[in-house]
């Protein structure tokens, strides 16, 4: 089920931290529908870029780069089948400055996921953020107007497996890059 792109054990013997999270990463097609709504709203702030978006489901912060491949274990022994998520709808947070779009109905699935990967972590005693989960797909950020209404939307979007992403700051901002993979099983698989 879980597919490395940075093998852990190179990470593991880097000695450095890593600012990690799981999170669920949208494919090529669900990214352009997404972009094209951040260009309809048009409003002043800083847009996600397509190669960033994502949905988080557990922040974990600076973890030791020794933590890497335990992490990676608990997320392999979690269970996701696929299923789907519509994006139908406007959110804000921060006092307004931060868009995102989201999901009035959740398939259980998802649900189960995320709180079972919170589970583990906990139980594995990695640290992570203990907040509420709400599931959000961030559109923009430092948003210094408020943002028109946004007539009606429905992106479907096949939840086909989630990563741990390490969140690097580069001079425009941050990049993602993905450390593992893990791919939803397909119905009937099990």
């Amino acid at each position: 089920m879980s597919e490395s792109r940075i093998p852990a054990a190179r990470a593991a013997s880097s000695g450095k931290k890593h600012r990690l999270f799981f999170a669920l990463v949208p494919d090529d097609r669900v990214r352009r529908q997404v972009r094209d709504i951040q260009q309809r709203l048009q409003v002043s702030g800083r847009a996600v870029s397509p190669p960033n978006l994502h949905v988080t489901l557990a922040f974990l912060g600076m973890q030791d780069a020794a933590v890497v491949p335990e992490v990676c274990a608990v997320a392999a022994g979690l269970s996701f089948p696929s299923c789907r998520v519509v994006l139908d709808h406007l959110g804000q947070f921060g006092r307004g400055r931060v868009l995102w779009l989201g999901a009035g109905t959740l398939p259980e699935p998802l649900l189960e996921l995320q709180q079972s990967l919170v589970q583990a972590l906990t139980a594995a005693g990695i640290g992570h953020d203990p907040k509420p989960w709400k599931f959000h797909l961030t559109l923009y950020r430092r948003l210094r107007n408020p943002p028109p209404t946004l007539g009606p939307v429905a992106i479907q979007w096949a939840l086909r497996g989630f990563e741990l992403i390490e969140s690097v700051g580069s001079k425009n901002g941050v990049e993602y890059h993905s450390i593992a993979q893990w791919k939803a099983l397909e119905k009937g698989s099990e």
